[in-house]
């Protein structure tokens, strides 16, 4: 989707997408000049040709800023998406994408730039020649200290590069030094007193610039050729040719080339020199016969061919003031280069097309000493201690099956279903009038009243920008749909059951019905179905009822939210297009901080909305749904609002915030809560499985309860509650008061309860009843059945949860 982007912006697509969504690309200072300017290109011979750019994007944001201890260099952009840096002073840093430290290690030396190879080996190089090697995780440390004939101690050394072999080579005083495959040290020597001046690692091993006016060819530990410079070259910057090998040279107006073998390819004279030298030459993305080159003094950006060192074109940044040495930065997921400019502007410049795409700029912090791509056309930069994540604005077309929404008040949905998305980003919801229609963090609408409103879908992922106004009418129930409740008399082996049934016809709302819209208490069958206004309604999962917190023990799904995690039985599943499912439910929640789901940033739950056990090891989520607040006061409690935590406490009953959940920890578990700080950011998976750790496709679901065992399976009898993991008598053999629900092939679903049966005659009454699939409830004093305003199975008991069914619910 990032590539696809790029191309619209080639066409003049994306410009037309943020005009007409109202973004503007209003700029300031010397980046407004850059706007629609005219500009001129040469050709390859030298003959100019005027042509006029396109309008140059100014849509722009900066999306964080990272503080660090010292002086930085520029960072490494690492395969997960965080951000490498080495500062001067010593400090190796990982920043994730989202701009928050995921670690940081003290080398206690001065530092120079670091490298990534293509074997994604991180490698810097430290005072007195040493070496330092990282994985992206940040493992490592130093790989080796040089030593050489004539060495001198504290200098600092050259920034590391890495040729095409993944292997990495540095400059310290008169020595180009290396490792080997098998990770051994390496030392090339130039003549005493030589310094080097320029590095560029190539195909194999790299090209020196000395001090002396030579340049140098170096394989490992052995210089392999040398070639003395004429004057225009003396002060030249290298760019390496990784494809064929060899090496460029770029000198004022002077540019030249050598073979791998040190023949001389090529030397021209340029039609024009730039402002103040060169800047460090980089590859052209998508064209390996190219590089491109900046002005340290102007604002000149050319491109030059490998092959012959013909200049291909040459734009105008308007108001760099300048490029600094490593301010070229090839990005070649979106085939650009980005450019910083002195100023503070950062030039997208197009190749293909030779024009600057975009420009980000006219800000104080300066992007010259190098800039970062992180894809999608987004960039960091260093700015002597901070290092800054910006980049344009990226419009996001949303777009709706239908102009206005219409919804009978009988009628939920999830708007995510039908929403089509340029970009698949982040998005928040809200209604401009909830008395009206609501809408959940995750999309759900749910109609209150008749009426009209309207609902915003806004892109929320940073550095895009969209959004999508819905209008939404809201109308009475049109449904005639009826449940219809039946007593029935079936024999099975001779002996007969009056088993009470109520059909639910396909199309019926229902829902999940807990006891005064809480996991944790209980409440009359009866008052739950009138609390939801519903005309059917039935017991559902287990849960405490000898003593203790009434809480549940099976899986609770309810509003498409996980509120209780049970992972025994099977478990029945309502989706949004009506659908019915039946499985081993099995659930897991993984989490991750700052974007990151794996150690030091990974965590986990194994229960929600279960209180632990004074003096146990716990680790459990508490939703909205638990209630105002926890109602318990042990182990660490991690509040999180709105995806980031806002308070670490202990041994406090803390209130759940309504727009997020409190994570606590205790016994061993609470080494969890110190991955967490107040500010970070916190997010989580949930896994669904069955009971042979297969995935199943329950994403879609918004209402589950979780029991068992299963009754039948695809129309056959499938009783294995061992298997399931009960070990109950209640459930293996004894004959009980049972509750049930099954699923005909055309869909209709069936309530059910007997007053007396063993797992096996139940499983064999649904059969009877017409059962494509079906499983049990909690039974007991449990047991209980709800229809047409009364109860039809009086509970013994009051009761954690049910199901509700009817054509006027009370969401």
């Amino acid at each position: 989707m990032q590539r696809d982007w790029i191309a619209w912006g080639r066409k003049g697509i994306a410009a037309l997408l943020i005009a007409s969504m109202g973004i503007s690309y209003a700029g300031s200072g010397a980046a407004a000049a850059a706007a629609n300017e005219t500009v001129t290109v040469k050709a390859a011979e030298g003959k100019a040709v005027s042509a006029t750019t396109a309008t140059v994007n100014k849509a722009e944001i900066e999306y964080w800023r990272y503080a660090a201890e010292g002086s930085l260099h520029p960072a490494l952009a690492l395969s997960n998406g965080n951000l490498f840096t080495a500062a001067a002073n010593g400090w190796v840093t990982i920043v994730s994408s989202a701009g928050k430290e995921v670690k940081r290690i003290n080398t206690y030396t001065n530092l120079s730039a670091p490298a990534l190879n293509g074997k994604r080996k991180i490698f810097v190089a430290g005072k007195s020649a040493r070496l330092y090697q990282y994985d992206e995780a940040g493992n490592g440390g130093q790989a080796g200290i040089f030593y050489f004939k004539g060495k001198t101690e504290n200098l600092q050394p050259s920034a590391i590069v890495t040729d095409a072999q993944g292997l990495p080579y540095f400059a310290y005083q008169h020595a180009i030094l290396s490792l080997d495959e098998a990770g051994e040290k390496q030392a090339a020597l130039l003549p005493e007193g030589v310094s080097v001046k320029e590095l560029a690692a190539g195909k194999s091993g790299v090209y020196a610039l000395g001090s002396n006016g030579a340049l140098y060819a170096v394989r490992g530990g052995a210089v392999v050729w040398e070639a003395a410079l004429e004057q225009p070259l003396l002060g030249a910057k290298l760019a390496a040719d990784r494809v064929s090998g060899g090496v460029l040279l770029l000198g004022g107006k002077a540019v030249a080339a050598y073979e791998e073998d040190g023949k001389v390819r090529f030397t021209r004279e340029l039609a024009a020199a730039p402002a103040g030298g060169w800047t460090s030459p980089v590859l052209l993305p998508g064209d390996a016969g190219a590089v491109v080159a900046a002005e340290l003094g102007g604002n000149g950006i050319a491109a030059f061919r490998l092959a012959d060192g013909a200049e291909l074109w040459r734009i105008s940044a308007a108001g760099a003031g300048g490029f600094g040495p490593a301010a070229l930065a090839p990005d070649a997921a979106a085939g650009i280069v980005l450019a910083g400019g002195r100023s503070g502007a950062v030039y997208a410049i197009d190749g293909s097309a030779k024009s600057i795409l975009y420009t980000y700029g006219g800000h104080a912090a300066v992007p010259a000493s190098g800039v970062t791509p992180m894809g999608g056309g987004r960039f960091a930069y260093t700015s002597a201690s901070k290092l800054i994540a910006a980049g344009p604005v990226r419009p996001v077309a949303i777009a709706y099956a239908a102009a206005t929404l219409k919804l009978p008040l009988d009628t939920r949905l999830l708007l995510t279903d039908k929403l089509k998305l340029s970009d698949p980003v982040a998005l928040s919801f809200r209604s401009d009038n909830a008395a009206i229609v609501r809408i959940t963090e995750k999309g759900i609408v749910t109609p209150i009243a008749a009426g009209s409103a309207n609902l915003y879908v806004d892109v929320s992922a940073s550095g895009y920008k969209g959004q999508l106004k819905l209008p939404v009418q809201v109308t009475a129930s049109a449904s005639k749909l009826k449940v219809k409740h039946e007593a029935k008399k079936v024999s099975i082996s001779g002996k007969s059951y009056t088993v009470q049934t109520v059909v639910i016809p396909k199309g019926i709302p229902m829902t999940a019905g807990l006891a005064s819209r809480k996991v944790g208490v209980v409440q009359p069958l009866a008052s739950i179905a009138k609390a939801y206004n519903a005309d059917a309604a039935i017991n559902g999962t287990y849960f405490e009822a000898y003593g203790g917190i009434p809480e549940p023990y099976g899986t609770l799904i309810a509003d498409g939210n996980v509120e209780h995690i049970g992972n025994t039985g099977t478990a029945i599943g309502f989706t949004w297009d009506g659908t019915v499912v039946m499985d081993t439910l099995r659930v897991k929640l993984l989490g991750g901080t700052n974007g990151l789901f794996k150690s030091p940033n990974n965590w986990y739950v194994y229960f929600i909305n279960r209180t632990p056990v004074a003096g146990g090891s716990s680790a459990i989520m508490f939703t909205p749904k638990r209630g105002a607040k926890l109602g318990f006061a042990l182990g660490t409690a991690v509040t999180v609002s709105k995806g980031v935590v806002t308070k670490i406490s202990k041994k406090e009953n803390v209130s759940i915030p309504a727009d997020g959940y409190v994570l606590v920890f205790t016994g061993s578990e609470e080494k969890l809560a110190e991955r967490f700080k107040v500010g970070t950011l916190v997010d989580y998976k949930t896994e669904m499985t069955n009971l042979s750790n297969t995935p199943i496709a329950w994403s879609r679901v918004h209402t589950a309860v979780g029991a068992g065992p299963r009754l039948v399976k695809d129309g056959k009898l499938a009783i294995n509650p061992a298997g399931e993991g009960f070990s109950s008598s209640k459930i293996l053999t004894d004959s009980a008061a049972r509750s049930g629900v099954l699923v005909k092939k055309d869909g209709t679903v069936i309530l059910a309860t007997v007053p007396q049966a063993t797992m096996k005659q139940w499983g064999q009454i649904m059969l009877q009843l017409g059962a494509e699939q079906a499983m049990n409830l909690d039974g007991g004093a449990s047991s209980g059945m709800y229809a047409h305003g009364k109860l039809i199975t009086t509970p013994g008991r009051l009761i954690s949860n049910g199901l509700v069914f009817g054509t006027k619910l009370k969401w």
